[in-house]
């Protein structure tokens, strides 16, 4: 009786399945085949363009040191700069990093182009200051930024991620050039290298930087702005920016500063293999390599010590001044002193026709430092003062004058003292390396060395009288 009542209502629950899936049954599906692309017969098109790399130009003309930026969080390693850095060797030049952002002002003095890379900290008004300065010298700065390149921090009370791209900290440094890094990248759907993001720019300006160049590639563009500088690098129409999604043919992929000092580019990326050899990027990179040491750098006083073109000068003593132990002494200690700076010194018996020469002489000696004396209109009387024309007059007493005179064949340093003591104090001053004793102008400067009591005072003069405490004194009774 049980079993009967399981198989009923066992029928009961199945019946109507069975029923449902009669009723709606059409047929087992079968499967299409799905076509899939030939992977392994794929290729995409890279930049129409690739040419080789220029050879390097006269490698004499162009030593310098290059200094490239790694105080600001800057956002790149050294093998992704590689093809700029070996076109930059094959040229004569040399690479130094900046680790400690205080020694910027002491390496701006010797270097010949400061390379900022993805700074992701910003720049000091100090720090721009000193880089002003040194563009103003005849000095190169090239930035370069890059839309792959940015930092995530979490916000401080919410926790929530937030990306901050390096464009904000170039621009901290980049203003004072009046050239802008705009915060968005840059595509183009219709002209582009295999990708919407590798932007291809065929318009370039009339300049040395792109010369030669008929197509580059960058994978990663921010645009860049200036109002009085040039636009190196221009898109093409169809190119967008990420910001509104419209083209702004004011804004391109680098940019030049009015002086032609300053040197900014949008990628990073096209430094770094293979995209190095896209396109014309090989010609590019070798013209940037000739943009960082062919500037004109203007040496001054205010480059001490490093104001020769080699780093080599021989000192010359004035027949008015003699090797007495003093003068040994200090001269050893400015010797090791430039040692330390990469500057070989040397003594010798004559003023050399051609090189760097220190010379060290005293006010009273005319005849030899006459031709010297001439470029900077300075008279000699012999009397209490010199006087520097557009200067004015000068006490010699505890004073020491610093001319710097150049020339295709070396420069010139001429040291002036009132006395073999004054000038060993001088010497002193300069073994220093810094010349904060000093009021310079240009290529000359008035240096305090010792002590200005003489004036006014003769040979025979007078002491004042001590007064003797007893001579009053009342007798005690």
């Amino acid at each position: 009786m049980k079993k009967s009542l399981y198989q009923i209502a066992l029928a009961a629950f199945l019946l109507p399945i069975l029923a449902r899936g009669i009723f709606y049954y059409r047929g087992f599906a079968a499967r299409p085949s799905i076509s899939t692309p030939d992977y392994a017969a794929l290729q995409i098109a890279p930049a129409p363009l690739k040419t080789p790399a220029a050879e390097a130009k006269n490698n004499a003309a162009m030593e310098g040191i290059i200094l490239f930026d790694e105080t600001h969080g800057n956002q790149f390693t050294p093998s992704e700069i590689s093809a700029l850095t070996e076109a930059i060797a094959a040229r004569g030049g040399a690479v130094e990093f900046l680790t400690d952002s205080s020694s910027l002002e002491y390496k701006l003095k010797y270097a010949r182009a400061f390379v900022v890379v993805s700074p992701s900290a910003p720049f000091y008004d100090a720090e721009t200051r000193l880089i002003q300065n040194f563009t103003a010298q005849g000095g190169r700065l090239l930035v370069f930024t890059d839309a792959t390149r940015g930092s995530v921090y979490e916000d401080y009370i919410s926790g929530i991620p937030k990306y901050y791209s390096d464009a904000p900290a170039a621009n901290t440094l980049l203003t004072a050039f009046d050239i802008s890094v705009n915060d968005d990248y840059l595509y183009d759907l219709q002209h582009n290298d295999s990708n919407f993001r590798n932007v291809l720019f065929d318009e370039f300006a009339k300049a040395e930087l792109v010369f030669g160049i008929k197509q580059a590639a960058f994978y990663g563009a921010h645009s860049l702005a200036t109002t009085s500088g040039t636009l190196l690098l221009q898109s093409a129409e169809s190119t967008r920016s990420s910001i509104d999604d419209e083209h702004h043919p004011q804004s391109g992929g680098a940019a030049l500063s009015a002086d032609g000092n300053t040197l900014a580019l949008g990628d990073l990326t096209f430094l770094s293999s293979p995209y190095n050899k896209m396109a014309d990027n090989a010609a590019l990179i070798q013209n940037i390599a000739d943009f960082t040491l062919n500037g004109e750098r203007h040496i001054s006083l205010k480059n001490f010590p490093f104001v020769f073109e080699k780093p080599e000068a021989q000192v010359y003593l004035a027949s008015d001044v003699t090797f007495s132990t003093e003068v040994i002494g200090a001269l050893g200690e400015a010797q090791s002193a430039f040692a330390a700076d990469g500057i070989a010194l040397t003594v010798g018996d004559k003023i050399p026709n051609e090189g760097n020469a220190i010379i060290l002489a005293t006010f009273d000696q005319n005849d030899e430092i006459a031709p010297y004396l001439k470029p900077f209109e300075v008279t000699l009387d012999g009397g209490e003062f010199f006087k520097i024309s557009k200067f004015g007059s000068v006490g010699r007493y505890g004073s020491g004058l610093l001319l710097l005179q150049q020339s295709k064949t070396g420069n010139t340093l001429l040291m002036l003292a009132n006395s073999s003591e004054d000038l060993v104090a001088f010497i002193g001053v300069i073994a220093s390396g810094s010349l904060d004793a000093c009021v310079l102008q240009e290529n000359f400067g008035v240096c305090s060395v010792g002590y200005g009591g003489e004036y006014g005072q003769s040979e025979e003069a007078t002491p004042e009288p001590v007064l003797d405490s007893t001579a009053d004194a009342t007798p005690q009774g």
